[in-house]
């Protein structure tokens, strides 16, 4: 089962999103372990990340993947047995070294967007692409 930390530069989702944010939790607690840690400063994510595993930096200047690429490379980790660190920053985005750090700087869209929807937005890809991985009619 695939390990995957979530650390969130700011607060988490409320309201509405703090309710997509619980679905899609659910959802993924079928395919993968989660851990979530918010944190207030964005000098402080490096401290956060264990030095073995594999991260995911979300930015608007990263790679875009299909639902279908990004499928893959999460069997792949999965396979191998790689912990991921899903690194979602603040308003203001995340420090160069943090970028630096990432194995993957990955956009989820080109438009700019509130720090809520993308957090919600990775979730609903993550669990898309463990259904496409298991062939769940959720993708279809």
């Amino acid at each position: 089962m695939l390990h995957v930390t979530f650390i969130t530069v700011g607060d988490l989702p409320r309201g509405a999103f703090q309710e997509l944010r619980g679905t899609y939790l659910k959802y993924l607690l079928r395919y993968a372990r989660i851990d979530h840690r918010a944190i207030k400063d964005d000098k402080d994510v490096l401290h956060r990340v264990d030095p073995s595993t594999t991260v995911v930096v979300l930015d608007a200047a990263g790679a875009a993947m299909t639902s279908e690429a990004f499928a893959k490379k999460i069997q792949g980790y999965d396979e191998i047995g790689t912990k991921l660190t899903i690194i979602i920053g603040g308003a203001f985005g995340l420090p160069d070294d943090v970028k630096k750090r990432a194995d993957v700087l990955l956009s989820i869209s080109p438009m700019t967007t509130t720090h809520d929807l993308a957090h919600i937005f990775f979730l609903e890809q993550l669990y898309r692409a463990f259904t496409i991985i298991t062939g769940k009619e959720y993708h279809k």
